[in-house]
């Protein structure tokens, strides 16, 4: 290599502190995003300080991506008689990217969402763009009136007068000479740590809350913009959808009455006798697998209450639950909204569009409605949609991700609830999550070397808070009016078709869970229930169970009835899975090639693939689970479940 030339040097300089100028403008950047108010009044986030240290990392990694090539020029080459444009240029990206980043944080303020195609596709209309209502809420803005604007035009143009006066003129100023090998670290180091950081906040679903703009609109336009295309035999999917769950469904009075909402139906006849008003809890257990359930198969057991709960007068557990598999967000919205997820994309970045929940139904007929969440609701833009949907939501991000705690603080709060009238309480666990740490050494059973036995001590563990928190909630006088519903939002795969624990499948291992509705009402069918079941089915049991009947998008069926032959589809980017009385099909996430099972031999396990000697039941399946995914995707992005409740979220 040639000798790099002192005026090369300088140069090189030069550039390094245009990029660390333009990472410390995007640091002022990140903080006046966290803490400043939301638009709409309190925090942005609950826990902006763990977000804020991940987003500098990422802001260094966004930046030093457009300066590399600056970099190498002066690294590599000589010095030339352009350097005033060379760097000219370098600033402008940079003045560019941090205006991309100052509109990127407004829009995930105001909507909560990422810049990108998605974003422009759906919110850049005319109709939206001229409307006033959009400057009246910029005016509004409780993190200060029309600062959006002011923060997006005055810091990209303050850090362009400070560069032009970094390289203004024919020469550059004689500054600081890093030699050679300082010069190589400063190319390596700003990306290696970063992308140390990347490598594990993507493993926990948290890159896309923090990942710098240009990441965002690359990985948006990565998705594609499939999803905004109808099928072109949109008319005949409705329908066909629509006939389905017809059939399916033990209440045939409904019909389907919207072409602009598809999922949309109203109920026909009297409305149901009214009933006293029963309480819910609700509880949400993080990657409590089908598979580690002692009541469905697992020796030696991690969960003796819940075998318990489950054998006792006035409980219902349906043995073949399915959930949609990782992350939590996906769980979260088909239990509470009976809303299946898009394949590609996270069901919270839908800020457009409108759902039906079960709180919402249950508010606005004088239920008090409340959430505690053990998890950080910030990491997957949870918190918009609960803070929709709930009257309150507790968050005890001190109790360091330990169930008990918190279900002991919630069940402090309920006791309250209970005295003053119907309440759904929906409590969400956190402890049982990847890398499944103990918690409280007593409730070891199995060696902590792998993930696979860690996972049954953390399993027993919030088993026994369980216990304990409705064990402390059985003396009030309300609890023989109260239905509690156990669920968990996903399973989690160890390894046992695919060998890569950790990475997403929808064998049954990532997608079966435990499904129980305990309590003494009278039409709830007590026992093991073998029929096919799913989180999209919880929200219509409870709305069965509670005498609710009237217009919704709910995907699932109530449980209550006999249902009629029913087929589950799921679909995760290119993976596949079926359902049906007799078959279940999984497309592997390695070859891409269709396993099937007999469902009435090989539920659980899916060990024997009979695909080669049924190659025609094989191809069918996997066509509708294609066609439904394709369906759901494209009325999702369309915003076409339920109509929104205003044009503007969050207004």
């Amino acid at each position: 290599m040639r000798i790099w030339r002192a005026e090369a040097r300088t140069q090189f300089s030069v550039a390094v502190r245009l990029a660390l100028a333009a990472w410390a403008a995007g640091a002022l950047l990140q903080l006046l995003l966290y803490v400043r108010a939301s638009p709409y009044g309190g925090p942005f986030l609950l826990e902006w300080r763990k977000y804020f240290l991940y987003a500098l990392y990422y802001d260094l990694m966004g930046v030093w991506l457009i300066a590399l090539p600056f970099l190498l020029l002066w690294l590599l080459r000589p010095a030339t008689r352009r350097a005033t444009a060379v760097h000219g240029l370098q600033a402008a990206l940079l003045a560019l990217y941090l205006a991309l980043s100052q509109l990127d944080h407004e829009v995930l303020r105001f909507l909560g969402i990422r810049l990108g195609a998605s974003f422009l596709a759906t919110y850049v209309r005319p109709e939206t763009v001229s409307d006033s209502l959009f400057f009246d809420v910029l005016a509004a803005d409780a993190g200060g009136p029309f600062l959006p604007i002011a923060l997006l035009v005055l810091v990209p143009l303050a850090y362009l007068g400070w560069a032009r006066r970094q390289f203004a003129g024919a020469s550059v100023a004689e500054g600081a000479r890093p030699r050679l090998w300082i010069a190589l670290l400063i190319l390596i180091l700003p990306l290696a740590a970063p992308l140390n950081a990347w490598n594990k906040a993507t493993g926990k679903f948290r890159l896309r809350k923090v990942e710098p703009v240009t990441f965002a609109i690359a990985v948006d336009a990565a998705l594609g913009r499939e999803d905004r295309r109808p099928p072109a035999d949109l008319d005949r999917r409705v329908r066909a959808q629509q006939a389905r769950w017809l059939a399916a469904s033990a209440d045939k009075n409904w019909r389907f009455p919207s072409a602009e909402y598809p999922y949309l139906r109203v109920p026909e006849g009297p409305p149901p006798t009214a009933e006293p008003r029963w309480n819910v809890i609700f509880i949400q257990l993080e990657t409590f697998r089908g598979a580690d359930m002692g009541f469905l198969g697992r020796r030696p057991s991690p969960t003796p209450f819940l075998d318990r709960l489950v054998a006792s007068p006035g409980a219902a557990s349906w043995t073949r639950a399915l959930s949609f598999g990782p992350p939590s967000i996906n769980g979260l919205f088909a239990g509470h909204c009976s809303a299946a997820p898009h394949s590609r994309r996270y069901m919270t970045s839908f800020t457009h569009a409108g759902f039906y929940c079960l709180p919402q139904a249950l508010a606005k007929r004088g239920y008090r409605t409340e959430m505690f969440n053990a998890g950080d609701t910030d990491w997957d833009n949870g918190t918009l949609w609960l803070a929709r949907w709930y009257q309150r939501l507790w968050r005890y991000p001190e109790a360091k991700e330990q169930d008990r705690p918190v279900f002991r603080a919630a069940a402090r709060r309920i006791r309250q609830l209970g005295a003053v009238g119907p309440f759904l309480a929906t409590v969400v666990s956190v402890s049982n999550h990847t890398p499944f740490r103990s918690r409280e050494r007593r409730f070891e059973i199995a060696r902590a070397d792998t993930p696979q036995t860690r996972i049954l001590n953390t399993t027993r563990y919030t088993d026994d808070v369980l216990r304990e928190f409705i064990e402390s909630l059985r003396g009030e006088p309300w609890f023989a009016r109260t239905l509690i519903v156990i669920v968990g939002d996903h399973g989690f795969n160890m390894g046992e078709h695919d060998r890569r624990p950790g990475q997403q499948n929808l064998y049954r291992e990532s997608t079966w869970v435990p499904l129980i509705v305990a309590g003494a009402h009278p039409r709830l069918p007590t026992g093991r229930q073998d029929g096919l079941a799913s989180m999209l089915d919880i929200a219509p049991t409870l709305a069965d169970l509670l005498g609710i009947r009237e217009a919704n998008p709910w995907q699932g069926h109530s449980l209550l009835g006999p249902l009629g032959p029913r087929a589950l589809y799921a679909r995760n980017r290119t993976m596949l899975a079926a359902d049906t009385p007799a078959w279940s099909l999984v497309t592997d996430p390695l070859d891409g090639k269709p396993r099937l099972f007999d469902a009435l031999t090989d539920w659980a396990e899916q060990r024997r693939d009979l695909a080669a000697r049924h190659p025609r039941v094989a191809a069918a399946l996997a066509a509708r689970a294609r066609e439904a995914a394709e369906l759901n995707d494209h009325l999702l992005r369309e915003g076409r479940i339920w109509p929104p409740p205003r044009r503007f979220p969050g207004v």
